[in-house]
């Protein structure tokens, strides 16, 4: 199972392999939704403008596996802003005659993300402290890029010298935002932040706790 699927700008179509270690055979269900988060970071799959899958329910023998083919909605009309769907894969339970009385199903969920990227799409990130109703501080990042930043992690670095990590990881999609808790009275100290990414190390230059841009550093191919 990947971790995620790449698809190159201009590419329609997509595949992935799902393998079933079991000794006996799984049915699964494959979904495909579009892909947003709102402005606070949280996930919205929608159904429409979503990926076509074939075949959408298949049994995986034990010790076997299933080639999943996928058809891409049309690419967007500016050809350079990436574009993110989510293949979700659902155990289907098995029949009640299966399955002994009293026993509880465990039943798997996957959620893989799909990418179809320009070569040229790029993050553009930046960051900013914001105060909640109950006076709770955060950090806000966005990226008004064409391309997302998997973030590995968040360091806040303070102008005492001190650095305070924020161990979360996930994507930042282009166009898009996340939000993450600052821990209690550091926030007004804040004078840079660096952010580990799939990409490198993205920095800011210089911060001021109003929204300031992150530059790439360094870079690595994986």
């Amino acid at each position: 199972m990947p971790v995620r699927v790449e698809v190159a700008a201009g590419r329609q179509f997509c595949a992935l392999t799902l393998g079933n270690d079991a000794d006996r055979p799984v049915t699964v269900q494959v979904r495909g939704f579009a892909w947003t988060r709102d402005d606070m970071g949280s996930d919205r799959l929608d159904p429409v403008d979503a990926p076509v899958v074939n075949p959408a329910i298949m049994t995986i023998s034990g010790g076997g596996s299933r080639l999943v083919r996928c058809s891409l909605p049309r690419e967007a009309s500016d050809g350079q802003s990436e574009q993110q769907w989510r293949l979700i894969v659902d155990e289907l339970p098995l029949p009640l005659s299966e399955v002994a009385p009293g026993t509880v199903q465990t039943l798997l969920r996957l959620s893989v993300p799909v990418f179809r990227t320009s070569a040229n799409a790029k993050p553009q990130l930046g960051w900013s402290i914001q105060t909640l109703p109950d006076k709770a501080q955060i950090l806000r990042i966005t990226n008004s890029g064409t391309r997302r930043a998997q973030v590995i992690r968040v360091m806040l670095h303070l102008a005492n010298g001190r650095d305070v990590p924020l161990d979360r990881s996930f994507y930042l999609l282009a166009k898009g935002a996340m939000v993450l808790p600052v821990p209690p009275g550091i926030a007004a100290q804040i004078s840079s932040v660096t952010a580990q990414t799939d990409l490198g190390s993205l920095a800011v230059a210089s911060g001021s706790g109003t929204d300031s841009k992150l530059a790439l550093l360094q870079s690595s191919e994986r």
